[in-house]
């Protein structure tokens, strides 16, 4: 939820009513706007009966202390993501510095491009206030817009994402540190700046699940169930090697059993990760791939369901990544590995499955399964990987990463590169996995460079505007891998 209050000139001797109508009318119009995009709004002016001001010889804006205090109960008592503060005309600098300090919210100081009224001044004079007062850490980092209704909607939209994710807990199945990876390894309680809470179950907990479902003749029927579902709606070619028929169950019943104890915390969970090598990869003897396959989609044999970010090897800051964008896109996220990059092209594919929208990038998810393939895996003991190829598309593209402690948000707009016969014919490890590809807007060695993590996070579209407004918020350096100055800038080159 988005409050908007308005303000005003609070001399009694400026008292206008033509200009409290105008006020009135630009507050009103820019709520529309704000509806229209699916947000919700706290119109705080109407909580304070500010619309019947008139009938009293009033004014429309907040304009006394009083009635700030009033504005900062309704919105402490709502759940407020941001306040966006209308700034059409004069009002006297401290009524906002008191605001922000008694709801302590992201602030966006916003004006019209109308010359009749004196916004900007307004707008540089509250947002100088709340610079040298600096009462808490969102006045000191505040955004200003004037007649910029697009980029006010992308602050929108980075304010509600974050205030989601900072209420929510990560799923993490196994604890990270998978295969050696150090940058799985992080500040767990430092983490809480961006998220609610982490919880870490043992992988053993899915494998008791799954092993029951499979020893248990009634719980076996929902495995049945699921592979009739999968050979009826994609291609399933069984190898009797790696993918034989009992491999498949087993994976079945790893994503069953999984999606068992999500339900237990559905309530606080937003993002899963499971760490699947080598403990349910070689030990167990299966890879764990119908997980980030099917949690981020919204299909399987139960019918339509939620989204849910998923990612693997106990991935946390990628997670992290994906969340952000789900909640941004509303789209299912794309995990996976930087299989390859050169100067141009950059391969993403990750070790056995990613969400299966991306089969064809269709809304209705059957036809995303039609162009999926379910075939031998490559690695662990036994098992398949969901093949497809990535139709051309524009994605955004961001991982969060750390640096010497310091986290940063990398970012860039992918433009698609079509999988064509040139590139299937030079593919050797991991043909089976998913591939996505995309140009590459470094050259190849500054790309290896800067490049914090082995996973990146996508969704179509283009949010980067919104990424830039929550590093901002997260008090961290949002870095366009697009513009080299920046990351040359980072890398001190």
């Amino acid at each position: 939820m988005l409050a908007i209050a308005t303000f005003t000139d609070p001399r009694k001797t400026s008292l206008s009513i033509e200009r409290e109508r105008a006020l009135m009318e630009k507050h009103q119009n820019l709520i529309n706007e704000l509806k229209k995009e699916g947000f919700e709004v706290l119109d705080v002016n109407k909580e304070l009966k500010k619309y019947e001001a008139f009938e009293k010889g009033q004014n429309f804006g907040i304009d006394e202390k009083d009635e700030v205090f009033e504005a900062s109960k309704f919105i402490n008592s709502n759940e407020v993501s941001g306040i966006i503060l209308g700034l059409w005309h004069w009002t006297e600098s401290n009524l906002v510095t008191l605001l922000a300090k008694e709801t302590n919210k992201p602030l966006l100081l916003y004006a019209d491009d109308d010359i009749s009224w004196a916004g900007t001044t307004c707008v540089t004079s509250v947002g100088a206030s709340l610079w040298e007062s600096a009462v808490n850490f969102y006045a000191l980092h505040h955004v200003r817009l004037k007649g910029d209704l697009e980029k006010l909607k992308a602050w929108g939209r980075a304010v509600e994402a974050i205030a989601k994710l900072s209420k929510k807990s990560l799923l993490v199945w196994g604890a990270p540190y998978t295969l050696g990876m150090e940058h799985l390894m992080d500040d767990l309680p430092r983490l809480k700046r961006f998220i609610g809470d982490l919880l870490l179950l043992d992988q053993y907990l899915i494998v008791r699940k799954a092993d029951s479902m499979l020893s248990d003749e009634k719980k076996r029927v929902k495995v049945e169930e699921f592979v009739d579902w999968l050979n009826k709606k994609a291609k399933v070619k069984y190898d009797n090697v790696m993918l034989t028929q009992e491999a498949l169950r087993r994976q079945i019943a790893i994503y069953l059993a999984a999606k068992e104890i999500y339900e237990e915390y559905k309530s606080e969970v937003v993002g899963v990760s499971i760490k699947c090598q080598p403990e349910l990869s070689e030990v167990y003897g299966v890879t764990a791939c119908l997980i980030p396959a099917l949690f981020p989609f919204n299909l399987d044999v139960k019918g339509e369901k939620e989204v849910i970010p998923a990612t693997c090897e106990g991935d946390i800051k990628g997670t992290i990544s994906s969340i952000l964008l789900y909640y941004l896109s509303g789209k299912p996220p794309l995990f996976g590995d930087i299989k390859y990059v050169d100067d141009e092209l950059i391969l993403i594919a990750n070790c056995g499955a990613s969400s299966l929208y991306y089969a064809r990038l269709s809304e209705n998810p059957e036809e995303n399964l039609r162009y999926t393939t379910i075939q031998g895996q490559c690695q662990g003991k036994s098992g398949g990987a969901l093949t497809y190829r990535t139709p051309k598309t524009t994605l955004t593209i961001t991982r969060l990463i750390r640096i010497d402690g310091e986290y940063y948000l990398l970012y860039f707009l992918g433009e698609g590169v079509e999988i064509g016969e040139e590139i299937e014919q030079k593919l050797k490890w991991g043909k089976q996995w998913p591939h996505t590809a995309i140009k590459n807007p470094l050259d190849k060695n500054t790309f290896l460079q800067i490049m914090g993590a082995n996973h990146l996070s996508a969704v179509p579209g283009d949010y980067r505007e919104e990424l830039r407004f929550i590093a901002k918020l997260w008090g961290i350096k949002a870095i366009n891998l697009a513009e080299k100055e920046e990351v040359k800038e980072i890398l001190k080159i």
